[in-house]
């Protein structure tokens, strides 16, 4: 039978009060299945900048693929546009957005599309002109933003670094009511499939991570290096309440594709950057438990932060001294009453600088160390009355308790993009069960 290729994009279906465009995406390519369509790859799930400002949640858009014959086309498009009109959240600030391409293949111009909407500022204007330039057919729900997402999630290629999710979806029934997911399964799926699997619990707090906190359809999602290794993970995983559907997505979700290498004086908001610099002030900590410390380059100094959710992390942050050599990793966010501050996501030390201290000399007669009699006046001691120069001081090195290395925040704090350290340390091998 002839066929013919048609991609669908999605996204904007989601709100804080519920919904998931990773679930709108999952009806409608089942309701393309029963009509006869084949999808012909994984569906896509990809993340978005997350410094956007109108994201919702984790600013994730949708793609499939599918064959159909010729004549089921224009019913393709109305069961996907029918779907999205059904199932998005009916709110002010959710805009939903599809497009249809009627190719296999992403053009060279969509594709760069698509990784500028991961990492820039892209606006409605200029996605419906790339769509018109390309031939490619939009549709708007209200503002229709999602037709930037939509359009992103058809372009992008996944080829350079790609993850896959599985999510398995509530019944309607229990949407909004605490999940039942037994955590001491998830804890023996972990040990067994990890580091195929990443990002199921924190190491730190036994906290389960593959379970959202919003009354969304989902009841969880485990990530991973492959569709088999998921299949598994997803077997060991029991739960109290009945499963509606599982979908596996490729995504580019633990990549760090948000990330952009710059020079601090490149830097602008609503941006997420990896900027080599030296440490040029001691970390203080502010109100909240935040703690604050600025690093420089040829070109200027910027603010970093830890926040307090990173935890353990700010250990780390706390430990580093002026001179110190490093990379920082993370996004840029517009706060008009305070200075240009990064958020930290990982910091990779390069350098440790020497860590010394002045110590003043003993004294020869009875070995107590001696008191300082005054800038440039010279050491007294007290009981014996021994005097020495003020060049009988001695610089003493102290040894660091922070080591060369990268360190990262708890998987309870990290963003959808951020690649994990276990993805960049972890020897990859697929395992097929």
């Amino acid at each position: 039978m002839n066929t013919v290729p048609l991609y669908a994009g999605i996204d904007d279906t989601d709100s804080p009060h519920g919904m998931c465009t990773t679930y709108v995406g999952a009806v409608a390519i089942q309701r393309l299945q029963r009509l006869g369509c084949t999808l012909l790859d994984f569906p896509k799930l990809i993340r978005l900048n997350p410094c956007w400002p109108q994201k919702t949640r984790g600013n994730c858009a949708v793609a499939f693929l599918v064959s159909c014959p010729p004549d089921q086309v224009s019913e393709v498009k109305e069961i996907v546009l029918k779907t999205v009109e059904e199932l998005a959240e009916k709110d002010d600030r959710t805009n939903p957005g599809v497009a249809f391409m009627s190719k296999k293949t992403p053009p060279e111009d969509l594709v760069t599309f698509a990784y500028r909407v991961v990492r820039d500022i892209v606006d409605l204007k200029e996605a419906e002109s790339m769509a018109n330039k390309l031939g490619i057919e939009t549709h708007k729900f209200r503002a229709g933003n999602g037709v930037i997402g939509a359009l992103a999630a058809i372009g992008h290629p996944l080829t350079n670094d790609f993850t896959y999710e599985l999510v398995a979806y509530r019944t309607p029934k229990n949407r909004g009511k605490p999940r039942k997911v037994d955590p001491d399964s998830v804890k023996r799926m972990d040990k067994l499939t990890s580091p195929l699997t990443f990002d199921n619990l924190d190491p730190w707090t036994g906290e389960i991570r593959i379970t959202p906190h919003t009354p969304c359809p989902v009841l969880y999602g485990i990530r991973g290096e492959s569709p088999a290794v998921l299949k598994k993970a997803h077997q060991l995983v029991k739960t109290g309440e009945p499963i509606e559907r599982v979908q596996i997505f490729k995504t580019n979700q633990g990549t760090d594709e948000h990330l952009v290498s710059a020079k601090i004086a490149e830097v602008s908001p609503l941006r997420s950057y990896s900027i080599e610099g030296e440490i040029a002030s001691k970390p203080r900590i502010i109100a909240g438990g935040h703690v604050i410390v600025e690093i420089c380059d040829s070109t200027g100094t910027i603010h970093c932060a830890a926040y307090e959710p990173t935890r353990i992390f700010r250990r780390v942050v706390k430990q580093l001294i002026p001179g110190d050599r490093v990379i920082v990793h993370g996004g840029v966010k517009q706060k008009p009453s305070l200075p240009l501050t990064l958020n930290l996501e990982k910091i990779e030390i390069l350098e440790l600088a020497k860590k010394t201290v002045k110590r003043n000399p003993k004294c020869p007669k009875c070995g107590k160390r001696m008191k300082s009699e005054g800038r440039g006046k010279g050491y007294v001691c007290k009981k014996c009355k021994e005097r020495a120069p003020p060049t009988a001081a001695t610089i003493e090195e102290l040894s660091r308790e922070i080591r060369v290395g990268k360190f990262e925040v708890p998987p309870r704090a990290r963003r959808h993009l951020a690649k994990p350290l276990q993805r960049e340390l972890a020897v990859k091998s697929i395992i097929e069960f």
